[in-house]
């Protein structure tokens, strides 16, 4: 079920959410992941480099693999508010709470 709310461009719980974008440049499709927390009404941004695409469509399904990965624990996200400046932990946790839900949410 998240695989298709986040096709729509959007994930979210009571704490964060998710936003997919995908921008196209040169024949090339950059898809790229925001996070934002809610409470501290602050907005951070995967620093990850996902694969592009040669397609919009491949783009995409490369941000849901990479996804995928950060749900089952094969990639480790890296989180930042600035170029020079980490997310702090508490948005980790809060990003592993809510990973730790999609990971159910697919059990189910």
């Amino acid at each position: 079920m998240w695989r298709e709310k986040l096709k729509q461009g959007f994930l979210e719980n009571e704490e964060l959410l998710i936003e997919l974008s995908i921008g196209g440049e040169c024949e090339e499709w950059f898809p790229s992941l925001a996070l934002y927390d809610k409470e501290k009404d602050v907005w951070y941004y995967f620093d990850t480099d996902i694969p592009p695409g040669a397609t919009e469509e491949e783009a995409l399904e490369n941000a849901l693999e990479f996804f995928e990965k950060l749900i089952i624990g094969l990639e480790k996200p890296k989180i930042k508010v600035s170029p020079s400046k980490e997310a702090p932990e508490e948005i980790y946790i809060k990003l592993r709470r809510f990973l730790e839900e999609l990971k159910n949410e697919d059990k189910g």
